[in-house]
């Protein structure tokens, strides 16, 4: 894994629930406890609505709720408006509008991801050379016609390796390699420009040629995703050790381990899950 955001830095690119969540972490507080201190700052806020607020599931808008979240920079001895601020300026999906030095398409709050499906190909040499993607999106405003499709490579792979070939309802448009983020971003233009609320199924390929033992696949989520299935197929002369499911937000240092997963008849296994709020959701194996 590569070093995820310091709080620091989430204040400043958010989203608010990760920035939320990693303040609340640092200052050591549960829920309640927090809870308990906005009252005694005469502001009630249910437990639950802390919960949501720190997963991305609802945002604070009404002026009651903004007021707490004041309250909530004083307590988590953040900087003053630090909250405030990515809530004036981010867009449906949570993440900011504009972020300055943002690699393309990372802050688009354009299209609604509301399904993602990989499927993923390790051949015999432990391999993922190929991944199949199917997604499901819905426009948020009319004449949106482009998807950006993110690609994180090894940290010592080349990016000038990969490919992303469209399939179904897409075309190839611009393309970046970012060599120090070790990232390809491949603009997809659909077919049309969508209305508002108008959903667009498409799909493409990524080539990986990259020469890498792979351990792991994971569907990266910057705000909420609806449904996500990751399915990797192994080379029955490669079957892989100890598969396992694995969930992690940016301001954790490591993953955590949530289902263990066992081959099936086609030496597959698959995690299917939704209402995805955390940073990354994967599949994680090791080698005999």
């Amino acid at each position: 894994m590569t070093t995820t955001p310091s709080l620091e830095a989430l204040l400043r690119i958010g989203p608010f629930h990760s920035a939320l969540r990693a303040a609340i972490r640092r200052r050591g507080l549960t829920l309640e406890r927090l809870r308990l201190r906005l009252a005694q700052q005469d502001v009630a806020v249910a437990l639950s609505t802390l919960s949501d607020w720190q997963q991305g599931r609802v945002r604070p808008i009404s002026p009651k709720s903004l007021r707490a979240v004041s309250v909530l920079e004083e307590l988590l001895e953040v900087p003053p408006r630090a909250l405030r601020t990515l809530l004036e300026h981010t867009g449906p999906s949570g993440w900011p509008d504009v972020v300055p030095g943002m690699m393309p398409g990372f802050n688009a709050n354009d299209l609604e991801i509301l399904s993602r499906h990989d499927r993923v190909f390790v051949d015999a040499a432990r391999h993922a050379s190929r991944v199949d993607v199917q997604m499901v999106v819905r426009a948020r405003r009319d004449g949106v016609d482009r998807f950006y499709a993110h690609y994180f490579c090894d940290d010592s792979a080349e990016t000038a390796e990969l490919r992303q070939e469209p399939v179904r309802n897409c075309r190839l448009g611009r393309s970046t390699r970012d060599e120090t983020e070790h990232v390809v971003v491949d603009e997809l233009l659909f077919d049309k420009p969508l209305l508002e609320g108008e959903t667009w199924v498409f799909e493409f390929v990524a080539h990986d040629p990259t020469r890498l033992d792979s351990i792991e696949y994971a569907h990266g989520v910057r705000c909420f995703l609806a449904q996500s299935l990751i399915e990797v197929h192994f080379d029955p002369a490669a079957p892989p050790v100890d598969p396992h499911v694995y969930l992690q937000d940016w301001e954790e240092p490591e993953p955590h381990r949530t289902i263990d997963l066992e081959l099936d008849h086609t030496n597959s296994v698959h995690h299917f899950e939704t209402d995805v709020s955390v940073n990354w959701v994967g599949i994680r194996w090791r080698w005999a």
